[in-house]
């Protein structure tokens, strides 16, 4: 719960003196103080209050009423902005101090509950596949919709090794389902591997651009430059489901791929202070090698930063779906007492004043987007696929099959293991259905609750049936990516993150082999 200080007679008659005495020393000045509007209602508030402790003919908890308050203020904001309080700060001390026992995600307020801004690779929510834009709606005994985000979250967080079980309403499919999730010790590593594709094409993954990841990327980018043998012919930079993270790291990290007096990023706010324009100080580290950096619509923020800053600068090219689309600022001010607030200063814009919110950020808080200059379509926003992820049955199958499943290099050798896989999930009862199939099926029961004749019914249960077994098919239809996943659980379990990168994300993975091929293509 968030912590308030007691509202009690003494410091509303305080509150009142202090309002006498500002007009009393000040005199005239006092007077053109309270004449501002805010001012005169903060007082009005106070006065209200202290009546309301006072007189009101049933008791009433004072410091709930200035909760409510509270909490009405912020809701004329956008939901980046908030109260933060003590424990908040807490969580955020435990975060930089290398990791947290949680789901591995960023979330943002929404009206339902919390919204999944992205999702952190490899954590528990990555591995039941919970992606950007799912809702969380609570416990199957609490509603988030009823809590801020602050206190929504310590159910989500927790001691590694213990389960938490959460309504997820999905808004593409309008489905809602309860997923359990193991809360693991999420590490914050921020580069967790920097390599070489086959075609001497760095790589260089980043989670997000928390306190550290300019310098981790600059020592990525510095030893992969002096890896014996190799000359780097490109770089891929791969931000898809970067949440952001830090302003400056952002503005360091775009530093690195840029050479002195480039535009990066300014901002623009209310404040003088918070309008400011930056631009790159140094050399480009890579001595401009083409650059494809990959996105998605969980690339968010400061992720976005970079993104926007080197795509404007004409340094790199996009690959991926549309960014999330938060181009604005948050500051911190804090209380006396340890509590604050989070509140959005401004807005930030690229080279050419472009600008990803344009607009009142309280009615319109997340803006278009990055656009990609080479769309790539996930297959992980396929409906099949995210009912597959979610049944956790791909990660019970490559367990249980590891020694099958490593055994074999080529994944287009997979047809047994793939043959094996169906057989699994039919024997675990494992079924999806379209919403052809859905459609079909509500045909077939109104067609018989109306007692239809024979004809009819003959032609809806075939067209039933034709649709089951379409459905049916979608399993093989994704054989590359369920083979991939299939191989990357194996690996990820059997010899690590940095194994699984290089022998095979880097060469199988559709979006990192695309940037590659672009970035080929261009040089030659």
């Amino acid at each position: 719960m968030n912590r308030d200080v007691p509202l009690n007679r003494i410091d509303l008659l305080v509150s009142l003196l202090m309002i006498v005495l500002v007009i009393g020393v000040t005199g005239g000045m006092g007077i053109y103080v309270l004449s501002d509007p805010g001012i005169r209602a903060a007082s009005r508030l106070i006065v209200a209050a202290h009546a309301i402790e006072e007189y009101a003919v049933d008791p009433v908890n004072g410091e709930r009423m200035i909760q409510t308050a509270r909490d009405s203020m912020f809701s004329l904001l956008d939901r980046f902005s908030g109260y933060v309080d003590r424990q908040e700060f807490d969580q955020m001390r435990e975060e930089m101090s290398g990791g947290y026992g949680g789901i591995g995600v960023t979330i943002i307020p929404h009206e339902d509950g919390l919204q999944i801004m992205s999702v952190r690779e490899g954590g528990p929510a990555g591995k039941v596949g919970l992606l950007t834009g799912d809702i969380l709606i609570g416990t199957d005994s609490v509603s988030f919709a009823k809590l801020g985000p602050g206190e929504a979250s310590r159910y989500l967080r927790g001691e590694p090794g213990t389960t938490t079980n959460v309504r997820v309403f999905r808004p593409l499919t309008g489905d809602t389902t309860m997923v359990a999730l193991m809360r693991e010790r999420v590490p914050l590593v921020h580069v967790p591997f920097a390599g070489f594709t086959a075609n001497d094409v760095m790589y260089i993954r980043v989670l997000d651009f928390d306190a550290g990841t300019a310098d981790d990327i600059r020592s990525a980018v510095d030893s992969l430059q002096n890896v014996l043998g190799k000359e780097a012919v490109g770089v891929i930079l791969d931000l898809r489901g970067n949440p952001g993270g830090l302003f400056a790291e952002a503005y360091r990290a775009a530093n690195i791929f840029l050479d002195a007096g480039q535009f990066i990023v300014g901002t623009d706010g209310r404040s003088r202070w918070n309008e400011e324009t930056h631009r790159s100080m140094h050399r480009d580290l890579t001595g401009g090698l083409p650059i494809a950096i990959i996105v998605n619509r969980g690339s968010a923020s400061a992720a976005e930063i970079v993104a926007g800053a080197l795509q404007q600068a004409g340094r790199a090219f996009l690959v991926g779906d549309t960014t999330f689309g938060k181009g604005l600022v948050q500051g911190f001010f804090g209380f006396p007492d340890g509590d604050g607030m989070r509140l959005t200063v401004s807005r930030y814009y690229f080279d050419n004043g472009v600008y990803l919110n344009r607009f009142d950020s309280t009615l319109v808080d997340t803006g278009d987007g990055l656009v990609p200059d080479h769309y790539y379509a996930y297959p992980e926003l396929d409906p099949f696929v995210r009912s597959l992820e979610n049944s956790l049955l791909l990660q019970e199958f490559a367990y249980r099959y590891m020694e099958d499943i490593l055994g074999e290099d080529d994944l287009c050798n997979y047809g047994p293991i793939l043959s094996s896989f169906a057989h699994h999930i039919t024997t675990s009862g494992f079924v999806y259905s379209t919403p052809t199939t859905e459609a079909a099926e509500d045909l077939v029961y109104m067609a018989r609750l109306e007692e239809a004749p024979p004809r009819i019914l003959q032609l809806a249960d075939r067209l039933l049936q034709r649709s089951q077994a379409e459905d049916r098919r979608l399993l093989f239809d994704h054989a590359d990516y369920i083979a991939l996943r299939l191989r990357q659980i194996a690996y990820e379990r059997e010899y690590g993150t940095t194994r699984t990168y290089q022998d095979v994300l880097l060469p199988n993975r559709g979006d990192i082999r695309f940037a590659e091929e672009l970035l080929l293509r261009r040089r030659s």
